[in-house]
């Protein structure tokens, strides 16, 4: 049994509907990923060893924990947790989209702090000692300074980031959720063809994938813009 393009045809909009779940998924979780982990990064680089250490004691259990795991003790395991049951957290943890979207981005945020400590460590010492001389607030120093820096140098690895993480939420059909893996195994199930529904939505998460990279180099190319009058 080969590739079938009636088939693939005629499941697409199913598959689309998947891939429509999985970015809507996705795009909370970078967003929330980036505002956790941030302040998380800058505890790792803190002075104060209370705070790094509980820094780097979350960044290593999310890294840790396989999202699946993660998935399953959140959208399973909070249901026994009384403070949860009998709350009104309840009626949020008992959605799985809210379950995915918090379990993605505690496991989004665990790889992002130690990228983001490492980007903000590359920033050179002499251009934090030149904005210091000149008097900045230390909160204006961060925001114009070692922040848009530390985008530049860890911009390659954030993409790379994100694009795994893409690749990763196929997990959150364990939980319920009709993503776009979810609905190409559906569709195998219900077709009997095991292998078309699987190439289609290797397409799509393949096309939104190059969607992520052309993105990312065109955000390099502004980014870098000022090199380019140095040549």
């Amino acid at each position: 049994m080969g590739f079938d393009i009636e088939l693939a045809w005629r499941i697409m909009p199913t598959l689309l509907n998947g891939a429509f779940v999985t970015v809507s998924v996705f795009v909370p979780c970078i967003v929330f990923g980036m505002v956790i982990s941030v302040p998380i990064a800058l505890a790792r680089l803190s002075s104060n060893t209370a705070v790094a250490h509980l820094s780097w004691a979350f960044s290593m259990f999310f890294r840790g924990v396989p999202a699946l795991v993660l998935l399953y003790m959140i959208y399973n395991g909070f249901a026994t947790v009384g403070f949860i049951r009998d709350t009104v957290l309840w009626n949020m943890f008992s959605e799985a989209y809210f379950c995915a979207v918090v379990g993605f981005t505690l496991n989004h945020s665990g790889f992002l702090v130690e990228l983001l400590r490492g980007a903000f460590q590359a920033v050179p010492k002499g251009v934090l000692d030149a904005a210091d001389a000149l008097a900045l607030p230390r909160h204006l120093v961060f925001i114009r300074v070692t922040f848009p820096l530390a985008i530049r140098y860890g911009l390659s690895n954030y993409m790379n980031e994100v694009i795994l993480f893409l690749k990763g939420t196929a997990a959150i059909g364990a939980i319920t959720m009709m993503d776009l893996l979810a609905s190409a195994n559906t569709a195998v199930s219900t077709t009997y063809d095991p292998f078309t529904p699987l190439v289609g939505a290797a397409f799509i998460y393949w096309f939104m994938v190059q969607i992520i990279r052309i993105g990312f180099g065109r955000l390099e190319t502004h980014l870098n813009r000022h090199l380019e009058l140095l040549q």
